[in-house]
This record gives C-alpha cells, structure tokens and sequence, in this order.
C-alpha cells in the first residue's frame, strides 16, 4: 500500500537563512523572556553571529554545538551558523556530561556555546550564552557570501537499536523544503499574517526547532520559553495573546485542569498543534469544549527533518473516533510504503515497516556509512517503525520495530538504558520496555537479572543510572532478580517481556 501527498512545487523555496532578510519590513520575529528581536534585528544579529564564529576560527563545515535551555539566542545560532557554511549540533540540555562528551567527540565540534552551567565540563572552546548576548551588539556583521542550500547544516542526535547515538545530517534545503510543504498544505490554510506562536518543546529536537522556524518562515511572531509548567503556559498564552502553540497531549491535558481550576480561557488560540503521541477522545472532546480551537497532529521523527504525516483539523472528528488513532495522511511532497520484511510493498491493513520518501529526508548519518546505507535505499528512508494504511490513506502506527519508547514526548532507546544499567556490578543482564501510560504515552520499565551472589534494590539502580543517563531515560518501574528469557543463541528477548506485562 502507499500512500502519497499532494503535489508540491519546491523548485524556489524560501531557505531559512533567508527568513529574516525576506521579513525585515515586518515587526516582532522572536520574544523570550525580556529580549525581543524585530525581523530586522534578527537580521543583523545573525551576520554579527557570523563574525563571532570566524573570530572563534570557525570556518565553512566546521562543528559548532549548541547546550542550553530554549531561548531566543538559540536561533541567533542556528541562522548565524547557516550563514557561516558551519553545521550546528544541538544538545540535549539534560544529558550528563558523558552523553555530552560521546555528541562533542564525534561531531569534532570545535566550540560549545549555550548555558553557562553546562559548558565546564567540555573539552572544546566554550562561549557562555550570556558572553554572547553581550557581544553580538557590538560585533561587525559579516558580509554575505554564497552558500550551498544542500550542504549539511544541521547534525541532530538521535540514539539508535544499538544504543550509540548517530548525527543525523540535514541540509537547509530539507529544512526550508517543510515549511513549503507545510504552507501547501490545507492543514495551514487558515494561518493569517499576525499569528502569535508559543514554543515550549526543546529548542534540541526537530520538532521544537521546526515548530520556530515554522513561524519565522511566514513573518510570525514566535514567543520562546523554557518554562512547560501549565500554569506557566497559561500565563503566557493570556500575556502575549497566543494563537498556536505545539505541545504534547500530556501538557495540554495540564494546561486544561489549570484552565478548569482558575475558570479562565483563551479567547486568542485559533489551534494547537501536537505530537510524540495520539490523543483520545475525551481529552479532544474536552479541549474542543474548553478552548474552542482547530487540532492537528504531527508524525515524524529527525530522519526526516520532522513531520512525515498530519492528522488535519477536519480528521480530529469525534463522529469518527477511530481516526484519532491515526497519524493522519502524508504532507505534500512525501510518499509512504508499507512493506514487509522481503521488502515488498503491502497492501490495506497489511502490518509491516513504513518507508519513506521526500523533501526532507535526511542525507545520511555522520561517519556512520554502514548505517546510511541500512537506511537509505533509492531515496527512501526506513524508518524502522511498524504501521499500516487504510484505503484512504490513513497511517496508524503498530509496534515499533526498533523498540524505541515514547515517553512525555522524549525518545528513549532501550539498548542505550540496558548498556548503562549492565554497567553495575550486581546486574548480570536486563531488559528495558515500555509500557502505555495514560499520562506520558509510555513509562520506561526494566526487568534486571542479578549475578550469581549479587543483590541490589530499585533506588540503588536508579541512584546508578542516574550518573550515566538523563533523568528521562530512567525507568520508572524495575523489577530485580528476574530469569530473563532467552533464544538460543542467548540474547535477551525484550519483546517477550514486554508482552508479558501487557498481557
């Protein structure tokens, strides 16, 4: 079965290191906080960011990384280093500083900015966010030279079966390509001039990041902040008089209780856009009757520069609630297959591994060959997710064949959880899992074989992952002293665990 998105011209697309040049006229591009940036301001900073970097020595293909939490400098970056010819390397804030090291040692970056409180641990140059916000004023903007749109631009890591994470590369061309998609498609038909953006989720991952460029890419305002909490949300919404936000279910149920609690609405929110998990019908039924606005949903993942598929505002239909367990269709310009393990294309409800192909599938991953070409074959990706289409061209999601686990719209990677917990000196093996759960999608479990003479409690296993892996990663719920079950060849076989406790 397959399933294909509109047609889409993409022969001139508006690249983001155009975005706030093509917008100068306009007024507020980017608010975090006290600081707000005009188009134009933005503009200028970003060519000052160019002269920061080749003061540091960076240079056209060199690695520049980036660790902090969401703020408006982010972006400075992001666009700056674009201009430069550099490839940016977000960093997951909440990684230990071994998680760090592993992304900074194989990227070869040359210079971490972000928070200071992050940087004292890094082997490379470092350039506290604050230094820079000091600087960038006074700095010269660099003048503008040619750049290259399919050229690497952005190196995102995302962890992989085998536990060690992987650059994924993707150039401006793929990142400028989605917005043009998205613009085609009818699921941003109603978008007006003075949209009010809110972006809560993680500057670090593709979907925060994009959900920015987003609105830079029309001439929107885009109000940035690192506080998630609902009462937080709330009072930026009312404050800056928000009209869409991206978010995950489990935050919008929050913001709803606060709402219901403080009897408030938000008479300005034309449409929230979500992710990382499907919502259900009460909590749409009850979004729908409290705040009133359109609902779309994303499905996507680095790979591919983000979303692949969207369940549009008309398909968040409560008279069909078997289609909010969809994903929804493909974007403009993007194809899904759905083929079995012999690589063949299957038909209409057939279960197998989703493949696809479009403007923003990545270029490969960074110095990892042999993974590209598992990846990559004749311009698909294999996503290694399992789904299946229905005749209209619905995707729905089965089980994930490279197991990884969806919690409160963070990935995590059972192989790289197990590798940390084998590393206590009580734990013989492990098997790490993840089971539904109607506050965050999915919690991450563990079941832990012990050595031979060995004991250990939950706290003294979380105390030890702790050191090794960021906090979301943790398993919620470790069961000790277990057999694990085995092939014959002896490896673990973690999906009969799971189906155990499903069961």
């Amino acid at each position: 079965m397959r399933a294909e998105g509109s047609a889409v011209d993409l022969s001139n697309i508006l690249l983001p290191s155009e975005y706030p040049a093509t917008h100068a006229a306009r007024g507020t591009a980017l608010v975090f906080q006290d600081w707000s940036w005009t188009y134009a301001d933005l503009d200028r900073a970003c060519d000052a960011m160019v002269t920061v970097l080749r003061e540091a020595g960076i240079q056209s293909g060199d690695r520049i990384a980036y660790k902090g939490r969401n703020n408006d400098l982010f972006f400075i970056v992001l666009l700056g280093a674009i201009r430069a010819g550099a490839v940016l390397v977000p960093v997951n804030w909440r990684n230990t500083a071994a998680e760090t090291g592993y992304v900074l040692d194989d990227s070869g970056a040359k210079l971490l900015l972000g928070d200071a409180e992050f940087l004292g641990s890094a082997e490379c140059a470092t350039l506290p966010a604050e230094s820079l916000r000091a600087r960038l004023p006074q700095a010269l903007p660099a003048a503008r030279s040619g750049l290259d749109p399919f050229a690497a631009s952005l190196q995102l890591y995302t962890s992989g079966t085998t536990g060690k994470p992987k650059g994924v590369l993707t150039s401006q061309y793929a990142l400028g390509a989605q917005r043009a998609v998205e613009i085609a498609s009818p699921g941003f038909d109603d978008w007006g001039a003075d949209e009010i953006l809110l972006s809560p989720m993680p500057n670090f991952h593709i979907g925060g990041l994009s959900w920015v460029l987003c609105g830079l890419a029309r001439g929107n305002t885009v109000v940035i902040t690192a506080e998630t909490s609902p009462p937080a949300l709330l009072e930026l919404c009312l404050g800056h008089n928000i009209t869409r936000t991206f978010i995950v279910p489990t935050v919008l149920r929050g913001v709803l209780e606060e709402m219901n609690r403080r009897a408030l609405r938000i008479p300005t929110l034309r449409g929230i856009h979500y992710g990382a998990m499907s919502m259900d019908a009460a909590l749409l039924e009850a979004s729908v009757e409290k705040i009133g606005c359109r609902f779309l949903q994303y499905y996507g993942m680095t790979e591919a520069t983000g979303t692949i598929t969207l369940l549009q505002p008309r398909d968040h239909d409560l008279a069909r609630p078997g289609l909010l367990r969809s994903v929804g269709q493909p974007l403009p310009g993007f194809t899904i297959e759905i083929r079995g393990p012999d690589k063949r294309v299957l038909g209409v409800g057939e279960p197998g591994e989703i493949w696809v192909r479009g403007p923003g599938v990545m270029l490969g991953y960074w110095n990892q060959q042999a993974a590209t070409d598992e990846a990559l074959e004749d311009g698909w990706y294999r996503t290694g997710d399992g789904g299946m289409l229905d005749a209209e061209g619905f995707l729905f999601l089965t089980d994930r064949i490279k197991d990884m686990i969806s919690s409160g719209g963070e990935n995590v990677y059972p192989a790289e959880v197990e590798a940390a917990l084998r590393q206590h000196q009580a734990v013989l093996d492990c098997a790490v899992f993840g089971l539904p759960d109607a506050k965050w999608g999915e919690t991450v479990c563990a079941e832990v074989e012990l050595r031979p003479g060995q004991s250990a409690v939950r706290e003294e296993l979380v105390a030890f992952a702790r050191t090794l892996l960021a906090g979301y990663k943790i398993p919620r719920r470790i069961e000790i002293g277990v057999t694990l079950p085995r092939t014959a060849s002896g490896k673990v076989q973690r999906g009969l665990v799971r189906k155990k406790y499903l069961q």
